[in-house]
């Protein structure tokens, strides 16, 4: 059964109040109910001190008690509980170095965004709103709360923050908020990697991500932090087959194809996937021609996924969509036993919806190779089951097998082996039939 994680909120709250401490919901979750939008979680303000909430309920824990949060663990669910305060100082551009405890006002008054600066009393059903961010909300507008400046001097990544803001909800900027952030962008450098990649994964795994790259595009800050795609502007294409233009439209028209719900590192794999386009660019006889390009670009995408310090399964995975995306014209050539492993490697179908990105974000578009791919997977899938009952049979050669009519262990041994199982598998010959065959083709 569903756990009604609002009803569990609103009794944290309930408590709080009961004992004569002020508590609201606060941030997002407030937010999210003006737009009639589900919260995904139920972040909570309140009068009392850390060390009361956690004299207040059983479970909790501490994750930031020195700004004044503690996790509050009710029915297997954790929700954040934190003091009203007022901060100062931000030598790290980052986290305060003063916390005072305040009313809620002053609080409301040192948050980013005016529609993230709202309090909500579910008790008594009131909105507490000291910042308009009602009004912005209902307007689709970000605003800084207050000064904008002095909001993003206290924290640098307010900037890419607004970004994912205007993405993820659909609103515009207020013209002063797109000013100060085309201004300020260069701020965005001092902040931690894993932050910035935090955001960028929020931002490229929405529905909108296309439209994130544009955003991030002018605002100045992809110029910051991530120079690579800044750069695919003006890259052209050969005509004949890129109709839609240069590079980075190309990139944005395959970000937009993508599914709504795509996973994460499939999207930053369609990001990337051309990447090394402007260092592979050569003009041969009035032609255009990108060598190695897939190659290259796998390379520049490891180096862009470690600097923004993704874990290494996924750079892992998404480096291997990039430097695979260029082979699905070439799987008919592979080796049976190399074509096999190639579709049947569970990152395949990944692959496939990359190759779909690519054609679609190509004009004109041209499906026919990933209509192949997803038929030559089917086949695999078949031709592995039948592979499996044939090796179960005990159908297929072994080593011992090749040693008995003279061959020698050594370094092509596996190759021979390989080869004369594939003839089995795909039932071109049986055993005695692949034996005499590699006999007589590699005849020691």
């Amino acid at each position: 059964m569903k756990v009604n994680k609002k009803a569990i909120a609103i009794k944290i709250v309930k408590r709080l109040q009961s004992k004569g401490f002020i508590a609201y919901f606060a941030g997002g979750c407030v937010r999210d109910m003006i737009l009639s939008r589900e919260p995904k979680d139920f972040d909570i303000a309140t009068s009392a001190k850390p060390s009361q909430v956690k004299d207040l309920f059983k479970r909790t824990v501490c994750i930031g008690e020195k700004y004044g949060t503690i996790i509050v663990i009710a029915s297997g669910l954790n929700f954040e509980v934190t003091t009203f305060r007022v901060e100062s100082g931000y030598s790290d551009n980052r986290r305060p170095d003063n916390i005072k405890f305040t009313s809620p006002e002053e609080d409301a008054k040192r948050r980013d965004f005016t529609i993230n600066a709202m309090f909500f009393d579910p008790v008594k059903n009131i909105l507490i709103d000291f910042v308009e961010g009602e009004r912005d909300a209902k307007k689709n507008i970000i605003r800084f709360v207050g000064d904008a400046r002095e909001r993003i001097e206290e924290d640098h990544l307010r900037l890419l923050r607004a970004v994912r803001f205007k993405v993820t909800l659909g609103f515009q900027y207020s013209s002063e908020t797109y000013e100060i952030i085309k201004k300020s962008s260069c701020l965005i450098n001092s902040v931690a990697k894993e932050r910035i990649r935090d955001e960028l994964n929020i931002i490229f795994s929405s529905p909108k991500r296309h439209i994130g790259l544009i955003e991030l595009s002018e605002s100045g800050i992809c110029k910051v932090i991530l120079p690579e795609i800044e750069i695919l502007k003006g890259v052209p294409q050969p005509y004949e087959f890129h109709h839609e233009g240069d590079v980075f439209t190309h990139t944005y028209l395959a970000l937009k194809s993508l599914k709504k719900d795509e996973a994460g590192f499939l999207c930053w794999a369609t990001l990337l996937h051309d990447i090394a386009k402007p260092q592979t660019l050569i003009r041969e006889g009035g032609r255009i021609i990108f060598h190695d390009h897939a190659q290259k670009s796998a390379e520049m995408a490891r180096e862009i996924l470690k600097r923004l310090k993704f874990p290494n399964f996924e750079i892992e995975t998404i480096v291997w969509l990039v430097e695979n995306h260029m082979r699905i014209g070439d799987i008919g050539k592979m080796r049976p036993h190399k074509r096999m492993g190639f579709l049947l490697d569970h990152r395949f179908p990944s692959l496939i919806e990359l190759a779909r990105a690519d054609c679609m974000g190509t004009y004109p578009i041209n499906t026919t190779l990933v209509k192949m791919m997803e038929l030559d997977r089917e086949k695999a899938l078949v031709a592995q089951k039948e592979a499996q009952a044939v090796k179960k049979s005990g159908k297929i050669l072994k080593g011992d097998d090749l040693i008995a009519v003279g061959f020698e262990e050594g370094e092509n041994f596996g190759r021979y082996l390989e080869e004369a199982n594939d003839m089995i598998i795909d039932n071109k010959m049986n055993k005695l039939q692949a034996l005499d065959y590699i006999l007589k083709k590699y005849k020691p």
